[in-house]
């Protein structure tokens, strides 16, 4: 079943794809790509699908006691991984990796008998495969975290883990891993030949940094001189993000950060905006300390949270802070088809590309201003549909906990279709990717 999802996604992508494949993959990957020669499973043993459904229930309640011992774990023995993970993201610090491991564990463990839900375009597989080639993950590194998975699940669960269980498990994560290489593979692919295309990180310069509201910085990259993209113009699917990698502590184990591409598809150039994080290292070295002229590393663009104009009717576009950047691209590509768009901020002033949504019908909340207060989900919702009514899709970006709320209250008074982003690593929330209503 995986496999057939590696092909349909991989389908999905080539679709929109507009380039001639016949040119030259442009790529700075390095490491063996692919799966081939790896002996990795290609298809589930009955033994072992039975297996993972018989203990799934007892794996389940300490899969985040699992993950969080698999972290702690890798990331001593080799604190390379650090150039992949966000700490801030990671224990000790945060629970938000270990969550969303622990979320991948649950949901493939529940579905293993059908597989199906979870390699639906735009879902967790696509996500994460997504993700994993932002962050230019390679075939190898799986046999890492097969390894010190399996070691964290025996330790964890102590003598319960037996060698069948064990055996049973490892063949599962084996398999997990090929379908991911395999689709990440495709993905790659998919990002070389696009018009502009690339894989791996490859050195961009700053050409413009500009103030696009309080504590926002929008910046602009293009191919330096010489580079094999100069000149390119940039294809990408409307609200995918930038991966960014720079290293102020001159240690390259700063991890890349994700921004949403706010430049429009095939400019010549690139733009990322930015929102300055208390604590940020990140963020705040791009606000500090970077400066026109600088060379960055960029991956190509990638992410779910995406639309076809061809294939909405109409839509609503519903963020607050900084989550206003993938409306940015969305409201230029489907023009009249936003039939609202409503935007959450403390101040006018630190609403960023405020002038774009002006353009239509908008409907803005103040949190900081006179008389301004932070709506309800349920007032909220019910101010959006009065004015666009629940036959749209419904494209939801903010703070965790405020998407929830609002999906849930859209889908509970029959809105159509309802998708979200989340900056970070959407399944450790529980904030779904997208729901249809009745």
């Amino acid at each position: 079943l995986f496999a057939v999802g590696a092909v349909l996604l991989f389908i999905f992508y080539k679709q929109k794809t507009q380039s001639d494949e016949s040119e030259t993959a442009t790529t700075t990957l390095t490491n063996p790509r692919g799966s081939d020669g790896m002996g990795l499973p290609s298809t589930l043993s009955q033994k072992t699908i039975d297996t993972i459904v018989a203990t799934a229930p007892v794996v389940a309640p300490k899969a985040l006691d699992i993950t969080s011992h698999f972290y702690a774990k890798v990331i001593k023995s080799h604190p390379e991984i650090l150039a992949f993970f966000n700490p801030a993201h990671n224990v000790p610090i945060s629970l938000h990796q270990p969550k969303a491991l622990a979320a991948s564990i649950v949901a493939y463990a529940s579905n293993i008998t059908d597989l199906s839900p979870l390699l639906v375009p735009g879902g967790p597989v696509a996500s994460i495969c997504n993700r994993h080639c932002a962050l230019c993950i390679f075939p190898a590194q799986y046999v890492l975290v097969h390894d010190n998975l399996m070691a964290s699940i025996g330790e964890v669960l102590g003598s319960i883990v037996s060698a069948d269980i064990a055996a049973a498990w490892s063949e599962a994560v084996l398999f997990l891993a090929k379908a991911f290489i395999d689709t990440e593979e495709s993905l790659y692919q998919m990002a070389e030949k696009r018009s502009g295309g690339w894989s791996g990180l490859t050195d961009f310069e700053v050409i413009d940094i500009k103030i696009a509201a309080e504590g926002i910085k929008s910046v602009s990259f293009k191919p330096p001189q010489g580079s094999i993209l100069e000149n390119k113009k940039f294809e990408f699917s409307t609200g995918q993000y930038l991966t960014i990698k720079v290293d102020p502590e001159k240690n390259g184990l700063t991890a890349p950060r994700h921004y949403t591409v706010t430049s429009p598809p095939f400019a010549d150039y690139l733009q990322c905006t930015v929102k300055k994080q208390r604590g940020g290292k990140v963020s705040t070295y791009i606000h500090e300390d970077l400066k026109v002229g600088d060379i960055v590393k960029l991956a190509a663009p990638y992410g779910v949270f995406t639309l076809e104009p061809s294939k909405v009717k109409s839509a609503v576009l519903i963020s607050a802070g900084i989550g206003v950047t993938p409306m940015i691209n969305f409201q230029r590509a489907l023009g009249d088809k936003v039939k609202l768009s409503v935007h959450v901020d403390s101040t006018p002033e630190a609403f960023a590309y405020r002038t774009i949504f002006q353009k239509g019908p908008v409907l803005e909340k103040f949190t900081r201003t006179p008389g301004g207060k932070r709506p309800t989900a349920k007032e909220l919702v019910t101010e959006i549909l009065d004015k666009s009514g629940t036959d749209n899709n419904f494209y939801i970006c903010g703070p965790e906990g405020w998407m929830t709320g609002i999906q849930a209250e859209l889908l509970k008074n029959g809105a159509k279709m309802v998708m979200c982003e989340v900056f970070g690593s959407q399944l450790a929330t529980g904030c779904p990717f997208f729901q249809s209503g009745a």
